[in-house]
């Protein structure tokens, strides 16, 4: 139980940063992704969009002519947030790896990354790109300095990882911003898919549960009664070869709808839906009934605002959660 509750706090955070958040007042800031802070780490500052904004992710090192060729421009909600800790220079590179290490545990794909311990030449991470990546995405005012003047080194890694909602694209500046101190810069944006994704493969759904512990099921379809329709035989059948392959583990089939009509009335039809892949996977794929759930949220946990078609419509669906 504790496990579904730990479920629904990452999807309710999932759906504000797709939303676009505002910023952190009476609580204080919180950390917007809890498993890239290192022990020791302090959140000193945070600024949140209130809404969708324009971002620029630098992909590679400055050319010979003085510029970053290769950037991805993408709009999405996202935050900056502002960490120090205790540290000499001589453990700066080993907090690099360390944040590297955290980033790739948490499934992101590094895109670009590079450490500096003079500040010098054109690489990432060096003086002069991480000036080109702040003058393209300029911090606020109020924003802590990010290097002392007397301390070397910094380093920079840049991710990107695919989920349910879209693409959530993590620049990490790791600087010192004084003697004995030690800084990360953390910018996110959440990108928001435009189209469908693609119906989910058995390696997919696999590496979701493992590191999440939650996965959206992209590629069942359900007519407006909460049956599902033919095609979505491809998602059942992957479905069912993961369940026969981890059968002491029990899961849940959790349902969700977009925001229309009562409440009661998309509970129930969210509690059909879940029901419907149950009943498909014990009927058709031999899928033992014991070890499966099912539960109905309705529109208490959207991915996306409804205030558009693509958003309602990808607030319909049905995830596989781990747990008793």
């Amino acid at each position: 139980m504790q496990q579904f509750f730990r479920w629904i706090g990452t999807a309710l955070l999932a759906a504000l940063l797709a939303a676009g958040m505002a910023r952190a007042q009476d609580s204080g800031p919180a950390d917007p992704l809890p498993e890239l802070r290192d022990i020791g780490q302090t959140l000193d500052w945070q600024a949140v969009a209130e809404g969708p904004r324009p971002a620029s992710v630098p992909l590679g090192p400055m050319t010979a002519l003085g510029g970053i060729a290769d950037w991805a421009h993408v709009t999405g909600a996202g935050s900056r947030t502002w960490y120090t800790r205790r540290g000499t220079l001589r453990q700066m590179e080993a907090i690099y790896r360390r944040q590297r290490e955290l980033l790739e545990s948490a499934g992101f794909e590094i895109r670009t990354a590079g450490f500096s311990a003079d500040r010098t030449g054109a690489g990432v991470g060096s003086n002069a790109w991480i000036g080109l990546y702040l003058a393209a995405n300029p911090l606020p005012e109020g924003a802590p300095a990010l290097q002392g003047a007397e301390e070397p080194a910094q380093g920079a890694l840049i991710a990107s990882r695919e989920g349910a909602e879209g693409t959530l694209w993590v620049v990490m500046l790791v600087t010192q911003p004084g003697p004995q101190q030690i800084g990360v810069l953390l910018d996110l944006t959440q990108t928001l898919r435009s189209d469908p994704p693609p119906a989910l493969g058995l390696q997919a759904m696999d590496r979701a549960i493992r590191r999440q512990g939650r996965v959206v099921l992209d590629g069942l379809r359900f007519d407006e009664a909460g049956a599902l329709t033919p095609d979505s035989e491809p998602v059942l059948s992957a479905l069912a070869h993961y369940l026969r392959a981890n059968q002491r583990q029990e899961f849940r089939l959790v349902g969700h709808t977009e925001e229309r009509g009562s409440l009661a009335d998309a509970a129930r039809l969210s509690q059909r839906q879940a029901e419907a892949v149950i009943a498909a996977l014990v009927a058709r794929h031999g899928v033992q009934r014991d070890s499966l759930r099912a539960f109905g949220l309705g529109p208490l946990s959207p991915l996306f605002p409804n205030d558009s078609e693509a958003g309602r419509a990808r607030n319909r669906r049905v995830e596989l959660v781990a747990g008793p």
